[in-house]
C-alpha cells in the first residue's frame, strides 16, 4: 500500500537543512502554491528552536508529493544553499555568507526538459560542493548541475531518464556514487560519479525488491527516503507500506551488483510507515545509530522515530519514540557532528493542522523530546528534512 504519495493536493509540503553541533540553522520550504519561500530558523545545541527570517524563493511550490523526497540542500562549506519550487519546476539558489546572517537569491534554474510538478524535486549536493545532482518526478529523469560561485546551477549533459517517478537520491560522502529510488516501482538504481565532471554513469542494473524478497508479497516493497554509510556500501531505504514499520536494506558492490537485500520488521516499535533512514555520524562511520523516521498516516498509525543499531550491515532494535501529536512525519536528522548526532530533529504536520519541527536530544539510545517551532507555511504535510555540519 503505497502512502508516500499525498492525498489531499490542498496540503503543502514542508523540507528542512542544517544543523551544526554547536548551534546551526534549519531551513523549511514551505511549498505554498504561490509565492513560495522559505523560513530559516535556528537550532542550539540543546535543540532550542527560534525563528530567523523568511526568504521568498522566487517561484512556486508544489502543495504535497511524497513524503521523504529531500527538497533542499546545502553545500558543506555553508557557502550555498537550494531550495525548491516543484510548482514551477524550478530550483532557487541561494549565496550564504556572514555565517548564515547573510542569505541572498542569486537565480532559479529551469529546463523545458526538466518537470518536478508531479510528486516534487529531490535534490543532492557533491561532498565538494562542485554539483548538485536533482531526481524530477514530472518528468521522470536525472539531472546533473553545476554549480558557480555565486551558487547558480546550469545543466550538465542531457537529462537521464528514469523508468518510473524518481523520489529520494543520495550520496555517500566518499562521493562516489548515487542512488536513487522508485517507490512505485519497487526498485533502485545505482551511479558511479564521475567527480571531475560530474557524469553519471549507470552502475549494474535495477535492483527489483519483489524479485529478491520473498516477503514483498505480502507487505509490499516501496522503498523511499534512503541512506548510507560514508563508503557507499550499506543502504537503508524506508518502505512506504502500511503493512507494518519495515524498512528496505541491501549491500553495492563495487561492479554494481547488490547483495544481502532484506526487509527488516520493528513491530514493537509501536510506529507505522516507515519512510525516513539517517545515519548518526558515528553509525555513518561504521558503528553506531541508524534512525528510521517513520512519517505514520493519521489516526491509529503512530509517526515517529526509530533508534537502530548498526554495524558493518547488522541492525539491532534499540528503541523509539512516539509523537502524539503528529498526524504525519518526516525526516529525521541530527545536529550533531558526532556520536549520536544529538541533538535531533524531525518535522511533521500536527492533528491540528499545523506544519512544526520537533527536537530531541539522545543519550544513549533513549531520546527525549525538547521543543517545537511551527512553521509560517498556513496548511501542509511535513515531509523531508536534510542536514549539514557547520
Amino acid at each position: 500500500m503505497k502512502r508516500i504519495i499525498l492525498l489531499l493536493a490542498a496540503f503543502a509540503m514542508v523540507a528542512s537543512v542544517c544543523f551544526a553541533q554547536n548551534g546551526g540553522h534549519i531551513v523549511i520550504n514551505n511549498d505554498n502554491y504561490d509565492a513560495n519561500s522559505a523560513d530559516v530558523d535556528s537550532i542550539s545545541a540543546t535543540g532550542a528552536l527560534k525563528f530567523y527570517k523568511n526568504e521568498a524563493t522566487g517561484g512556486v511550490g508544489l502543495g504535497g508529493g511524497y513524503f521523504a523526497a529531500p527538497r533542499n540542500a546545502i553545500a558543506s562549506n555553508l557557502k550555498c544553499a537550494w531550495v525548491t519550487d516543484a510548482g514551477s519546476s524550478d530550483i532557487a539558489s541561494f549565496s550564504i555568507a556572514d555565517g548564515g546572517k547573510t542569505i541572498t537569491l542569486t537565480g532559479n534554474f529551469s529546463n523545458g526538459s526538466l518537470s518536478g510538478d508531479a510528486y516534487g524535486i529531490g535534490v543532492a549536493v557533491s561532498p565538494d560542493g562542485k554539483y548538485l545532482y536533482s531526481a524530477w518526478s514530472g518528468s521522470l529523469n536525472l539531472a546533473v548541475l553545476s554549480v558557480a560561485s555565486n551558487c547558480t546551477l546550469t545543466l550538465v549533459g542531457s537529462p537521464i531518464s528514469e523508468p518510473d517517478y524518481v523520489a529520494d537520491i543520495a550520496i555517500p560522502t566518499s562521493g562516489n556514487v548515487l542512488v536513487v529510488s522508485f517507490p512505485n516501482d519497487g526498485g533502485a538504481q545505482a551511479y558511479s560519479i564521475n567527480k571531475s565532471t560530474g557524469a553519471l554513469t549507470a552502475l549494474g542494473s535495477e535492483l527489483v525488491f519483489s524479485n529478491v524478497v520473498s516477503e514483498c508479497s505480502d507487505i509490499g516493497c516501496y522503498p523511499t527516503g534512503e541512506d548510507t554509510d560514508a563508503t557507499g556500501a550499506y543502504w537503508v531505504w524506508g518502505n512506504a507500506t502500511l503493512s507494518g514499520p519495515y524498512d528496505l536494506t541491501a549491500t553495492l558492490g563495487s561492479d554494481g551488483s547488490w547483495s544481502n537485500v532484506a526487509t527488516t520488521a520493528f513491530s514493537s516499535s509501536g510506529l507505522q510507515n516507515v519512510e525516513c533512514p539517517w545515519f548518526s555520524p558515528a553509525g555513518r562511520a561504521g558503528t553506531g545509530l541508524l534512525y528510521l523516521g517513520a512519517s505514520g498516516f493519521g489516526t491509529g498509525y503512530p509517526a515517529g522515530i526509530i533508534a537502530v543499531g548498526f554495524s558493518g550491515g547488522n541492525y539491532t532494535y534499540e528503541s523509539a519514540v512516539v509523537n502524539n501529536n503528529a498526524y504525519y512525519a518526516g525526516n529525521v536528522q541530527g545536529a550533531g557532528k558526532s556520536g549520536t548526532g544529538s541533538p535531533l530533529a524531525q518535522i511533521v504536520y500536527t492533528a491540528e493542522g499545523v506544519n512544526e519541527v520537533q527536537s530531541y536530544t539522545v543519550s544513549g539510545t533513549t531520546l527525549t523530546p525538547v521543543a517545537t517551532l511551527a512553521t509560517t507555511s498556513t496548511a501542509g504535510i511535513a515531509l523531508s528534512l536534510n542536514a549539514v555540519d557547520k
